[in-house]
């Protein structure tokens, strides 16, 4: 849960614009939303010595302090100052290299998040995959090595469920970590599967147990694995699109059902092999569902 602090002597920018540059921060770290802590703090004339604060006319650039996990990764880090910087400089109209900001590292044991010590066998909101939080028992290991390998860039920011076939988008690999190498011959397939984060459902919307797909009542109770719904208790989605074309580190697909921000995990060639050998059977809900789907 990153906490940033921002200084300047200039007016806030106000409570809407800073929630939003929230939402993009755990967007990007692929963490809940709201679980990004952000505020504004003016200064009063003659108590800060900072040259460009006094010299020009335009909104003076904030210092920051990033207060985050000790268990991000220096890739992370570098793209969440990058993002701070850039979205601070368009919102305020300053340049993005007068942001400064420093990272502050929150060891595991010493940050005390939601009434719990922080460790590192927790999730990035700290608790919320407690036993006692979540009302079930978890007996298996936390995995906390999963990191974005790219973020998806299209219109759709909406969680409207259908008409996903025409919706053109943009997967952009993190170029902290990969070259184009790592693309290499992928545009000799037609289609991906691309694995992803549900990282807009809050882990109080978590389903677990069995509800009717959509909450339509016409339909029969499904458990959560019996459908595709994006409350999933981990919120992995995965999908199939069309690729388009590469270029450099982007892959510009058609039919990708997942948002603007969304963070990959994954990508795959789809292989026909990897489908079903069978035939395939499915319960007649499932054609209603999926009739403007795509």
């Amino acid at each position: 849960m990153p906490v940033i602090r921002l200084f300047s002597p200039a007016p806030s920018p106000g409570a809407a614009a800073l929630g939003e540059l929230a939402d993009s921060v755990t967007a990007l770290l692929g963490i809940p939303r709201g679980h990004c802590w952000l505020w504004w703090q003016r200064l009063a004339p003659d108590s800060f010595h900072r040259p460009e604060w006094r010299a020009g006319e335009a909104a003076p650039a904030p210092v920051g302090f990033v207060v985050c996990k000790e268990s991000y990764s220096k890739s992370q880090v570098r793209q969440l100052l990058r993002l701070l910087q850039d979205r601070l400089g368009d919102l305020l109209d300053v340049p993005r290299e007068e942001v400064y900001l420093t990272v502050q590292r929150a060891v595991a044991g010493e940050l005390l998040v939601r009434d719990q010590l922080w460790s590192l066998d927790g999730d990035a909101a700290g608790t919320a995959l407690a036993g006692a939080d979540r009302g079930t028992d978890m007996t298996g290991d936390a995995i906390t090595d999963l990191v974005p390998i790219a973020h998806v860039h299209n219109e759709r920011r909406e969680l409207i469920d259908d008409n996903w076939g025409e919706v053109a988008s943009v997967i952009r690999l993190d170029a902290e970590r990969f070259t184009t190498n790592a693309l290499l011959s992928l545009d000799s397939f037609s289609h991906l599967e691309v694995v992803f984060h549900f990282h807009r459902v809050p882990l109080d919307k978590v389903q677990e147990g069995a509800r009717h797909p959509r909450n339509n009542p016409e339909w029969p109770l499904a458990g959560i694995f019996a459908q595709r719904g994006k409350n999933r208790p981990n919120r992995i989605g995965v999908s199939r699109c069309r690729l388009v074309k590469t270029d450099g580190l982007d892959l510009h697909v058609v039919g990708l059902d997942a948002v603007d921000g969304t963070p990959v995990l994954d990508i795959k060639p789809y292989l026909r092999q990897f489908g079903p050998r069978e035939e395939v059977v499915q319960p007649e809900w499932v054609d209603d569902l999926m009739r403007t789907y795509y």
